[in-house]
């Protein structure tokens, strides 16, 4: 089954099972469907994506995020999985998903690799 991504309240499902919450976006933008338009703030487009490899690019365990063709993506690109700041926790991200190294982990072992942002 896919992960399912909440955008406005950055919950993350498995199976249809809450795994955690974490957040898209910053600021004003943060968790705001609104704003999914707003590049560099509002939280990562709705749609479908492919759970792809994992680099450092943006701390340990950064997952990249291919988005499908059919997602409108406002001219944004380069969506991640990645960790929160520790120098200023909570305003991470540009649009990409914020979530824990334990979830982060559980989602670079699992077979499922399609990621649904609503």
């Amino acid at each position: 089954m896919a992960w399912v991504y909440r955008q406005n309240t950055g919950e993350l499902y498995h199976n249809g099972r809450l795994v955690t919450r974490g957040y898209s976006g910053k600021g004003q933008h943060k968790n705001n469907p609104a704003s999914q338009s707003v590049r560099g703030l509002g939280p990562i487009p709705r749609g479908q994506y492919t759970i792809g490899s994992y680099t450092s690019s943006k701390g340990p365990m950064t997952i990249i995020l291919e988005p499908s063709r059919a997602n409108h993506m406002y001219g944004r690109d380069a969506f991640r999985i990645h960790g929160d700041s520790l120098r200023d926790p909570g305003n991470a991200s540009e649009g990409c998903i914020i979530l824990g190294p334990n979830v982060r982990r559980d989602i670079i072992n699992s077979t499922d690799r399609e990621l649904v942002v609503e």
